[in-house]
């Protein structure tokens, strides 16, 4: 949205009103005030920084809030990494055993224990060596 300062005007149109309540902490529904749409969102502040937002239609939004349905686009981190890796370029960190890196292959782990080392760097956009290392392996 950029540093103008567009993306404070948009989050102040916005209510969260449901985080998703099994630990899933990047995952959140929100309600515009002006114009009633529910977006999905999903926030990645640790490796891309981005924000990655889905309109939901009425009976997705119903499902949702009615039965907790939420839809699958962003219901694992890994697919929240996947599109950073997609869309964004990734910040290059100087420490390599950044806190954000460790804590997010360490989630990464969790949500997939039989992950690679491979995919864990390619997700972190760092070298499988660099990745090894983040996991203390």
């Amino acid at each position: 949205m950029g540093g103008d300062g567009q993306d404070d005007r948009v989050f102040a149109t916005l209510n969260n009103i449901r985080d998703h309540s099994t630990g899933l902490w990047w995952l959140y529904l929100s309600k515009c005030r002006a114009c009633e749409q529910e977006w999905l969102f999903a926030q990645d502040d640790r490796i891309y920084d981005n924000f990655y937002l889905k309109r939901l239609d009425l009976a997705e939004a119903y499902h949702l809030l009615e039965g907790g349905h939420w839809p699958d686009d962003f219901i694992s981190y890994e697919r929240v990494l996947r599109l950073g890796r997609t869309l964004s370029q990734a910040w290059t960190f100087l420490d390599p055993r950044s806190p954000a890196l460790v804590a997010t292959a360490e989630d990464l782990r969790k949500e997939r224990p039989d992950i690679t080392v491979e995919e864990i760097a390619h997700l972190l956009a760092i070298e499988p060596k660099a990745a090894d290392r983040v996991l203390g392996s």
